[in-house]
C-alpha cells in the first residue's frame, strides 16, 4: 500500500526542456535510472545546496530558480530530476527518489571534491521526502524544508500512524543532526516535525500558500530570509536581497 500511495503522490509534468540541453549531467543511481542534473557555480564558494525541486516541476521549470539561488547566496547551486520526471528514465517511487538524491550527493562528493559538511539539503514539498532522507542518514552541513510535510497520508488525513504510508518525514526526525530551517509550514505540521533539536523555528510567509512562497515573500519585502548557521564552516550570513 505504501507503494500505491507513493504512486499516487507523483505528478511529472511533461518535459519542459530537451534531453540535448547542454547545461544537463547524466548519472546513473544505484537502482539503475538515468537522471539529469544541472550544476550552477558560484566562484570560490564552498557551500552548495542540493536543491530537491517540488512535485509538478522539473529541471526545466526550476533552471531559473537554481540560478537565482545560486546569484543571491553566493554559493553554488545543483538540482536534478526524479526518477520519471522531465528527461529521467524510468517511473517514479519512493525508493527511486532515495537513490536519486544519493547519486547527486555522490556526484558532488566525486566529481567536485565537495565534503559532506559543505552540502545544505533543500527540499521543497515532495522534495522534503528525500531530503529528510538524506539527512536522517548522513550528517550534512544542512536541512533546508519548505511547504513541507509531514508524510503523504498525513497530508490528507491528521492520523497518528499508518501501515501503508509513504516519505514519512516525521519518522526521520529524530535521526537528523544537521542545522536545519523550515518555511512556508503549518503550526501542527511544526509542531510533530520538532523532533529534532538541531530544527529551528520556521519562517513563516504571510499571506502565501503552498506554491508561491517565494513570489509572495518578494512582493511584500525587499529582503528574504537570512540563515545564520553555527558550523564554522558556514560563518558567514546568507541573505536573500532583490
Amino acid at each position: 500500500m505504501g507503494a500505491l500511495v507513493a504512486k499516487l503522490a507523483f505528478l511529472p509534468p511533461p518535459p519542459s526542456y530537451d534531453a540535448e540541453w547542454k547545461e544537463i549531467i547524466w548519472i546513473k543511481t544505484q537502482r539503475g535510472q538515468r537522471i539529469p542534473l544541472v550544476y550552477v557555480p558560484w566562484p570560490g564558494s564552498k557551500l552548495t545546496i542540493l536543491f530537491s525541486h517540488a512535485n509538478a516541476e522539473d529541471l526545466g521549470l526550476i533552471f531559473h530558480h537554481l540560478k537565482t539561488l545560486s546569484e543571491v547566496l553566493h554559493v553554488n547551486v545543483v538540482g536534478y530530476d526524479y526518477t520519471g520526471y522531465g528527461h529521467a528514465s524510468g517511473t517514479p517511487s519512493e525508493l527511486d527518489c532515495y537513490a536519486d538524491i544519493a547519486a547527486v550527493f555522490a556526484y558532488l562528493l566525486q566529481e567536485k571534491n565537495i565534503l559532506p559538511s559543505q552540502v545544505v539539503l533543500y527540499g521543497r514539498s515532495i522534495g522534503s521526502g528525500p531530503s529528510c532522507e538524506l539527512a536522517s542518514r548522513v550528517e550534512v552541513g544542512g536541512l533546508i524544508l519548505q511547504s513541507a510535510f509531514t508524510s503523504c497520508i498525513r497530508v490528507a488525513y491528521d492520523v497518528k500512524y499508518t501501515a501503508f504510508d509513504a516519505f514519512c518525514n516525521l519518522r526521520k526526525m529524530p535521526k537528523i543532526k544537521c542545522p536545519g530551517g523550515r518555511t512556508g509550514m503549518h503550526d501542527n505540521t511544526w509542531n510533530e516535525m520538532s523532533g529534532s533539536s538541531r530544527l529551528r523555528r520556521p519562517f513563516w510567509v504571510k499571506g502565501a500558500a503552498h506554491n508561491d512562497i517565494e513570489i509572495t515573500y518578494f512582493t511584500v519585502r525587499s529582503t528574504c530570509y537570512t540563515v545564520v548557521d553555527p558550523n564554522p564552516v558556514f560563518a558567514e550570513r546568507w541573505q536573500l536581497l532583490d
